[in-house]
């Protein structure tokens, strides 16, 4: 159910409040994009001789248990069964449990035993890799179930205290934190990197982690007594009633399950999804890679061109979100994110402008497209879906995004390892034209997007705050 009676101090220190867990989840999520060339180093250089397949294989490796295991459906179930409370105190532990594990395997497994892997997922796994890079995937692989669904909860939290208010400003706000984290992360890894050893990043994030769990204790507080006051607001209003409301409305039934399965707006809002996060989020682990392969420049100086493009979202994503909260139009912002990140994508995948200041302008086009899409697209889901379904259908949705986030790194991972020479030069035209293809993709999904949505009604062109 929604929250009513609540006061708009409490609603926006619950948003703060679950926004600063989530931005310790998108830190931990980045603190290693930076690394990549220097994990890829030999050990003798301060590295860990990482090959660029194996590379691939563990920045894919945090969607492997959210697809084979199928934890974002059963974390979606466990939402609409169970409530926020005990579904986000699982999932914020065991994104601790799983970023504890990735710092051992680092910090502790040294790079030179080897493993061979029972598969090769059509050759996108290595058929051998370090013991290293596996229980690092494994322990990444724990904290993506952790950090997704605990982005569903956070999802539906602010839905269920900003409906009928700011939902869009709220969900921008909340995507801009989650972007600050991710920024913090490509800019200071590095630095941390360079000062305290390889693995001192993966700690520090650890800890923001536990940061993070702590604060989602206080929301159960919050929330525990906000309950309790709407509970006996009822019991009073209710009293002279001659019948009882009752909560059959608001259990999850498999007809609903069914009823988000036969939802063609639903399926666009998934497709488009997983087509814009892949070209977008699998590039940021491979961005300084690239600037430091076409440019020539540093490690710590190519996380800070990175680091524009999610600065750059801090601002505009909340101030997108009040745009479609006051004014409505968002499959059109859809739209014109998608666009913006295809032209990037084939901007840097021509082998034009060879300047630093051209890779800068190209992240800042990104975070204009970064701070678009998602502030438009996750508060449509709730114009789409019915509120007892949403966590059902967040999870579907994060499901179907995680089988691009798993693939595409690897299947990049393999292409720069096959355009590597043998000086360790990496092109990067191919791989960036596989992003480029991606973005293109999700163009042609928001399109259909509006269309449906004329057809439909469901209001996404419509402004979210109750007039």
């Amino acid at each position: 159910m929604h929250i009513t009676n609540q006061s708009p101090v409490r609603r926006w220190t619950v948003l703060f409040i679950v926004a600063f867990v989530m931005m310790m989840g998108y830190v931990f999520w980045d603190i290693v994009s930076p690394l990549s060339t220097t994990l890829k180093a030999p050990t003798s250089e301060g590295g860990m001789g990482w090959t660029a397949e194996e590379y691939g294989f563990y920045a894919g490796s945090y969607s492997i248990f959210n697809i084979f295991l199928l934890m974002l459906f059963w974390g979606g179930i466990i939402l609409d069964k169970c409530g926020i409370r005990f579904t986000g105190l699982l999932a914020t532990g065991m994104m601790f449990g799983g970023a504890l594990v990735n710092y051992y395997a680092v910090a502790s497994i040294m790079p030179i035993t080897q493993v061979d892997m029972p598969f090769t997922l059509f050759g996108l796994v290595p058929s051998s890799m370090k013991t290293q890079v596996l229980v690092a995937s494994l322990g990444f692989g724990l904290f993506g179930v952790g950090c997704d669904i605990t982005g569903i909860t956070v999802s539906k939290i602010v839905t269920k205290w900003f409906t009928g208010h700011e939902l869009a400003s709220a969900m921008g706000i909340q995507v801009a934190m989650a972007r600050l984290g991710t920024a913090s992360a490509i800019s200071l890894s590095p630095v941390i990197a360079n000062a305290y050893g390889i693995s001192a990043p993966i700690l520090a994030g650890a800890v923001l982690l536990l940061s993070g769990l702590v604060m989602f204790i206080v929301y159960l507080m919050i929330d525990s007594r906000q309950s309790r006051v709407s509970r006996d607001s009822r019991t009073s209003r209710d009293s002279s009633s001659s019948s009882s409301p009752t909560n059959s409305d608001d259990n999850f039934t498999f007809k609903d399950f069914l009823r988000i399965l036969r939802n063609p707006g639903f399926w666009l809002i998934a497709i488009l999804c997983v087509l814009f996060y892949s070209s977008l989020r699998p590039f940021l682990k491979f961005a300084s890679d690239l600037l430091v392969n076409k440019y020539g420049i540093d490690t710590v100086t190519a996380g800070w061109i990175v680091s524009i493009l999610p600065y750059g979202t801090i601002v505009l994503t909340p101030l997108f979100g009040v745009v479609y909260d006051r004014l409505g139009r968002g499959s059109l912002l859809m739209l014109i994110g998608c666009v913006i990140v295809t032209f990037c994508h084939v901007c840097l995948a021509l082998p034009i402008m060879q300047h630093t200041w051209f890779a800068s302008a190209m992240m800042l086009l990104y975070g204009v497209s970064f701070s678009l899409v998602p502030s438009a697209m996750w508060p449509s889901v709730p114009k789409i879906v019915p509120l007892k379904q949403l966590g059902t259908a967040y999870s579907i949705i994060y499901f179907v995004q995680n089988i691009g986030l798993m693939l595409v790194p690897m299947l990049v991972g393999n292409v720069i390892g096959a355009h590597t020479d043998d000086s360790g030069h990496v092109d990067f035209t191919l791989p960036m034209a596989t992003f480029a293809v991606l973005g293109l993709g999700a163009v042609g999904i928001s399109l259909v997007l509006m269309v449906v949505d004329k057809k439909k009604g469901y209001g996404l062109s419509k402004a979210n705050i109750s007039k």
